[in-house]
């Protein structure tokens, strides 16, 4: 790691592709993140009003469906009423509501016990007619068939009957297990039949199958894996997810395990979105209350229905994280890429500094005529290598001038050897001649002295020969003197004469 570091200190190139890589990935992040933070804010948006319309046509959609089946009702009451003391019509009645509605699976219209004892009838009676076709398949024709009985309890004791005296207006009700169809739900209108001054005399009730309403939520299926669901005042499933999704191996989220934030605010009523965790994935649940549309003479009492769908974050965001993980790649690699490409351009722009560092590195060892190529560039780069060769030629040049000078001071240093030797052997030979004449000179000095000491202390003893042949002796030797200072003299002129 720290060779690495220290390549990257003592590499120019790399250090400004690094520099230029950086900058750039700052910029490309900072746009890549502003622009996905807001597309994802634009792809949630997306999703919830998706999510919205999705709920609104398909709350249209099986309103419609009831409306169907209330109106069908509504439009045969007037007719049942002026046949009412008729069992036979009665029947007749119950089959045309379902032949002639394709939403209606089954129709009862079940009378107060005995109120046809008189005309020999059961002191139970219902006319209740049922299809064998399943409405999902919206065949032209329906096999209809007729039952005396709906279940083990008696009709009277049951919800469907019981319940539109209860509230003292046609409800729904729902769902119900049909016991004719093998098990299959079905929602039931019930409408109560009452006389003018408020005497309850039966129920007109009929069947809507839960399987068709499965099918509307099913074709308004937003994404692959979502579902939807419509739940009741009491939080029990109308629409159960497993309806809207049987080839789907979606993992449903059962009424029992909605969390209290989605599960209440959809009893009460309200519209919005949640996000839950469910089995270890995000679901994002809409729901809004089902509220039916007006009509003339429809019954606007309360259902107290919500209609949901949960959408899996996978759908939502899935090719969301998808692309964003494809970008970061992409962005990886393409600045891998780039930090090459940039090291590969700046190193080649670089080269001709490499190439100087060479030079100077050869000239530092004395290779003063290192061969500088000329530069094809004219930026900066290009400036200083034609700069540096002119500065290569010239200390060229200066070095030799340098080493011409150095030539000539060592000729001269040789002269001035050979001079400064003969110089010495001159002064060597100068002791050596004053050397020689004072050893002369020594002899005929003593000579004088040795007379003149001799004259000073024994001259009233010396008779005059003797005196004069000291006086002579000592002229003598006086000329000697004079004879070797003269010779001195001599040379002394000569060599001043050869300076």
């Amino acid at each position: 790691m720290r060779q690495f570091i220290r390549f990257i200190r003592r590499t120019l190139s790399v250090r400004l592709s690094l520099t230029v890589v950086f900058a750039i990935a700052t910029l490309l992040m900072a746009a890549l993140l502003v622009m996905f933070l807001y597309s994802r804010k634009v792809i949630k948006e997306e999703v919830m009003k998706k999510a919205e319309q999705t709920l609104e046509s398909t709350v249209q959609r099986i309103d419609n469906i009831l409306l169907s089946a209330e109106q069908a009702s509504g439009n045969i009451i007037h007719y049942l009423f002026l046949h009412i003391n008729e069992p036979d019509q009665i029947y007749a009645f119950s089959k045309k509501l379902v032949e002639n509605n394709r939403f209606i699976k089954g129709c009862a219209i079940a009378m107060e016990p005995n109120f046809y004892k008189e005309k020999g009838e059961d002191e139970l009676f219902m006319a209740y007619y049922f299809t064998t076709v399943d409405s999902i398949q919206r065949l032209p024709k329906k096999n209809v068939v007729q039952s005396k009985t709906f279940g083990d309890i008696p009709y009277y004791k049951q919800i469907w009957y019981t319940k539109p005296f209860e509230v003292g207006a046609p409800i729904w009700i729902g769902p119900i297990d049909d016991l004719e169809s093998k098990g299959s739900d079905i929602i039931t209108f019930s409408l109560p039949l009452t006389t003018p001054d408020g005497q309850k005399i039966g129920v007109l009730a009929v069947d809507v199958s839960v399987s068709l309403l499965s099918e509307v939520i099913k074709d308004a299926k937003p994404s692959p894996n979502s579902y939807a669901m419509l739940i009741n005042g009491e939080g029990e499933f109308i629409v159960h997810p497993t309806l809207t999704t049987p080839d789907s191996t979606t993992e449903y989220i059962p009424i029992s395990k909605l969390p209290e934030e989605v599960h209440e605010p959809m009893l009460s009523g309200e519209t919005g979105y949640k996000k839950i965790k469910h089995d270890r994935h995000n679901d994002y649940v809409f729901y809004k209350p089902f509220i039916r549309k007006t009509a003339p003479a429809r019954s606007m009492a309360a259902l107290n229905w919500s209609i949901g769908i949960v959408y899996p974050e996978e759908d939502i965001l899935g090719d969301y994280n998808r692309l964003l993980n494809y970008v970061l790649i992409i962005a990886l690699v393409g600045m891998i890429l780039l930090l090459v490409l940039c090291q590969i351009i700046t190193h080649r722009q670089l080269s001709p500094l490499l190439m100087l560092t060479e030079a100077t590195h050869h000239i530092t060892n004395g290779h003063y005529d290192e061969s500088i190529p000329d530069s094809h560039h004219i930026d900066e780069v290009g400036r200083l290598q034609g700069n540096f060769k002119k500065m290569q030629h010239s200390l060229s040049v200066h070095i030799d001038e340098l080493e011409k000078l150095q030539i000539q001071l060592h000729e001269q240093n040789e002269h001035l050897q050979k001079a400064y030797a003969k110089a010495q052997e001159a002064d060597r030979m100068k002791i050596a001649f004053l050397h020689n004449m004072t050893n002369k000179m020594l002899e005929p000095v003593d000579i004088i002295c040795e007379r003149v000491e001799t004259l000073c202390d024994d001259s009233h003893e010396l008779v005059p020969q003797e005196a004069n042949q000291l006086m002579k002796d000592i002229e003598r030797q006086c000329m000697i003197v004079v004879e070797l200072l003269n010779n001195l003299l001599k040379v002394s002129e000569r060599l001043n004469t050869k300076q």
